[in-house]
């Protein structure tokens, strides 16, 4: 009875995972979201509030948004921050000029609670047109 549970448990704890890698996630005591591209091995985050891992060097600055490269295909990521929503990107975050295995420094900046904000994560490389962007909406 056991080993046939084994496989749904595993298929549920799967999709779970999956779910949350996918839309907005509670992290700490902010909001996470996470665009994710080029077959979820790249990525783009947007930090709602700051998040403290005491003696980690895991701290996250709220309102914060960075770009993770890994993949080694000679493209970059960059990440922008829409605030409002209104057309215009106001932040940018980028892994360009930096081998893959890497995620860009936070960049950061205090935004009144309950802005709403688009984050978009394309794949960059100079001289080319971005590609497999993907766009994501949250609150601040």
């Amino acid at each position: 009875m056991r080993m046939r549970a084994l496989p749904v448990v595993t298929a549920m704890a799967a999709a779970t995972f999956l779910g949350a890698a996918a839309s907005p996630a509670q992290a700490g005591t902010g909001l996470l979201l996470a665009v994710q591209i080029n077959d979820f091995q790249d990525w783009g985050n947007f930090n709602q509030d700051p998040v403290d891992h005491p003696g980690s060097g895991q701290d996250v600055p709220g309102d914060a948004i960075r770009a993770c490269d890994f993949t080694l295909d000679g493209w970059g990521v960059t990440v922008w921050l829409d605030v409002n929503r209104n057309g215009t990107w106001d932040r940018t975050a980028t892994t360009s000029g930096h081998l893959a295995d890497y995620c860009s420094p936070w960049k950061t900046g205090n935004l009144t609670e309950q802005t709403r904000v688009t984050l978009k994560a394309c794949n960059t490389k100079a001289g080319y047109t971005p590609r497999n962007c993907k766009e994501g909406d949250t609150v601040a």
